[in-house]
């Protein structure tokens, strides 16, 4: 038998234990758990903000997507959902709505989703008005998706079949397709999902060959930060190198997170540091940017440089950041100093900030 541990504030330790899923569950309170925040699988595959375009989605053949998701970028997802264990004939479903979707012209695509139009689609996401990812490009990766979707199974046992197909799917052919595989724990009116990604290194080469000049030499910045970041707090995060102009640490909470991101034109970047509120409740956002700015009045961070806040978004979000010149991407890349002040500046926000803000968000856990 399997536990899980858990502690509240000031309190016992209390235990969830691991149970067959299957026993009292049927196949679509899965997908209606992971329909509400897909964040649950996808999470570990990407920081971006996904959406859910569609559930149980009728195709042109007459087959039903389980569900469609898609990111801010505009890569898609296709998901099938298996209660318990994942037969390789869903390894084929996959492929058929993948080449269902393909033959859609973008028109015929959103007839069957719950979005009217690429424009709408593009502004469900909060891209701000300086992003270097635009409604042209994100266009571009949409139609790459459209015609090539990134396949995921989820299951709660992911057989040996279905990993040697879908690893050699990957090896052989580039084809990005994971598998999802998950345990799950219960006690009283408390359930707790532990997924674990199958296939994600392989994803992420796969990905990485796929990236411009530009990606790389973001992927390669980023990698450098994390590396000195994980010497500096080791076994805070897992998170990998993103080959976007930001990379999220995630805080604990998963509506704060903190953020090395890249701001501004050729030639006259700048490098942020970054915590972001991203609560639905506009005013909470506003209450704990208070909070921070209030401490930083009485002088109890000892964060030296001038910290900017602001609103962004359209949803009522709020941040808080500290700035330095870049000047060209490629000048970041051979800037020890500037990756040293980015490292040191993002240990800083994390032992210093997230303390201050425990007492709103509760318990502290670790970054994910």
């Amino acid at each position: 038998m399997s536990l899980i541990g858990f502690r509240r504030e000031e309190g016992e330790i209390e235990y969830l234990e691991e149970v067959e899923y299957s026993e009292e569950h049927l196949e679509d309170d899965l997908h209606e758990v992971i329909q509400s925040d897909p964040r649950l699988v996808m999470g570990t595959l990407t920081s971006r903000e996904n959406s859910v375009l569609g559930s149980k989605m009728q195709l042109p053949t007459g087959k039903e997507l389980d569900l469609l998701v898609c990111d801010e970028q505009g890569t898609l997802t296709t998901i099938e959902f298996k209660r318990d264990r994942s037969p390789r004939s869903a390894v084929t479903q996959l492929f058929d709505y993948a080449s269902s979707l393909s033959r859609l012209t973008q028109e015929q695509f959103f007839e069957l989703t719950n979005y009217e139009s690429l424009d709408e689609l593009y502004e469900a996401f909060d891209h701000e008005e300086d992003s270097e990812f635009d409604i042209g490009n994100f266009e571009k990766e949409f139609e790459d998706a459209l015609e090539s979707p990134q396949l995921m199974l989820v299951a709660y046992t992911i057989t040996d079949d279905v990993r040697r197909m879908t690893r050699w799917l990957r090896e052989a052919h580039d084809l990005k397709i994971n598998c999802v595989e998950f345990d799950y724990y219960e006690k009283d009116d408390a359930e707790m999902f532990v997924p674990t990604i199958i296939g994600i290194e392989e994803t992420q080469e796969i990905k990485e060959r796929e990236e411009s000049p530009k990606q790389k030499k973001y992927r390669r910045f980023h990698g450098e930060l994390l590396e000195r970041f994980n010497q500096k707090l080791p076994h805070v995060t897992g998170k990998s190198a993103s080959s976007r102009n930001y990379l999220t640490l995630p805080t604990g909470d998963k509506d704060v997170e903190l953020v090395w991101e890249f701001k501004g034109s050729p030639g006259e970047k700048e490098l942020r540091v970054v915590m972001n509120f991203r609560y639905d409740d506009g005013e909470r956002n506003k209450e704990l940017l208070e909070k921070v700015l209030s401490t930083v009045e009485e002088g109890s961070l000892d964060i030296p440089e001038e910290i900017h806040s602001e609103d962004y978004g359209s949803s009522g979000y709020a941040r808080f950041y500290i700035t330095q010149g870049v000047g060209q991407l490629d000048d970041a890349l051979e800037d020890e100093e500037l990756k040293t002040w980015a490292v040191d500046r993002m240990v800083d926000f994390y032992e210093q900030l997230t303390p201050i803000l425990d007492q709103d968000l509760g318990d502290s856990t670790s970054i994910q």
